[in-house]
């Protein structure tokens, strides 16, 4: 057996039975957006991630100074996720020889301006010589140990929502992987090239006790809510219809798949957030989504386990999704 046969999540499984913690400390490790460790009243929170070039991005259609960006948003995406606050970050990165130094300037330089704007501080990192560009950050926050939201809490009877809008990133880097294009909708690349960590909306939920379990969505809707629906041990179904999309995604959309829903269920790396929570919080999430001025759309239903995991059509037909979503080595 090899790793295109068990994919990315099921290396993941096996590395969480080979390696198991006895640290009484530890509330959280392998399986979440973000390792929690106690520390008092408080918890640590801290989360990797890893952009490789060829595999994450492509040096022809993303500048340093997004790429920085980008890098420390899809980290923030997690502590996000967590209803977290975000402290420190440090960061490796593996760089060619022949790389301009205004390349690795712009790219700093974007970290130090995302940084401020959300009152973090570069503590350290590694830098090592390489034939593409690696950047690995890792990301420590905090936050109080009642608040915490995992993947786990999510309750048959619960709603399901979804921030945002869904399906934008994968069609914009779609739209960038098309040679010849004469106009670019910005809106779609930019989904795709500075995505916007949730992190208020993150808190907020957290700090009202208003989600019953949550995650971003960096690898797709379908497998972002298999992810929930696993550590929960429950179902769900989702109607097509309720999806959140915009307007350039409508427009847009039809020029590369027939089913409008595709990209929308299945593309990755939207990082909005993802959760459940009880029904008779509607109107207080509906208040929360007035308040921050981000939209928040009621999706789909927690169901008990033996129902599955099921997706509803326009005409009312259910189906059970095969092809979730983007995964490693599949």
């Amino acid at each position: 057996m090899n790793l295109e046969k068990i994919g990315e999540f099921g290396l993941i499984k096996r590395i969480r039975n080979w390696i198991k913690t006895s640290n009484p400390d530890v509330i959280r490790g392998i399986g979440d957006d973000v390792a929690i460790v106690e520390m008092g009243r408080k918890v640590m929170m801290i989360t990797t991630d890893i952009l490789i070039e060829g595999i994450h991005f492509n040096m022809s259609w993303i500048d340093p100074y997004r790429l920085g960006k980008k890098s420390l948003a899809v980290n923030l995406s997690d502590i996000a996720a967590m209803g977290g606050i975000p402290k420190y970050f440090l960061i490796s990165i593996g760089i060619p020889k022949r790389l301009p130094i205004s390349f690795i300037s712009l790219f700093y330089r974007s970290l130090r301006r995302e940084a401020r704007r959300f009152k973090i501080d570069l503590i350290g990192g590694d830098t090592s010589l390489s034939q593409k560009i690696v950047i690995n950050i890792c990301l420590i926050g905090e936050g109080d140990k009642e608040d915490i939201i995992f993947r786990d809490g999510a309750k048959p009877g619960d709603d399901l929502y979804v921030s945002g809008t869904v399906g934008d990133s994968a069609l914009g880097l779609r739209i960038l992987q098309t040679k010849n294009l004469k106009y670019r909708p910005k809106k779609l690349i930019n989904k795709q090239l500075s995505p916007i960590p949730r992190i208020q909306l993150g808190q907020s939920l957290a700090r009202n006790h208003l989600a019953s379990a949550m995650i971003d969505i960096s690898d797709g809707l379908l497998i972002d809510t298999k992810h929930i629906l696993e550590e929960s041990q429950v179902g769900a179904r989702i109607w097509e219809t309720y999806l959140p999309l915009s307007r350039q995604y409508r427009k847009w959309s039809t020029f590369y798949d027939d089913n409008l829903y595709d990209m929308a269920l299945r593309g990755g790396e939207d990082y909005e957030l993802l959760f459940s929570a009880p029904r008779n919080l509607r109107d207080r999430i509906s208040s929360l989504s007035l308040s921050l001025k981000i939209p928040i759309t009621r999706i789909g239903e927690i169901l008990p386990k033996k129902e599955g995991f099921r997706i509803i059509r326009k005409d009312g037909r259910e189906y059970l999704p095969n092809a979730l979503g983007y995964n490693h080595f599949k």
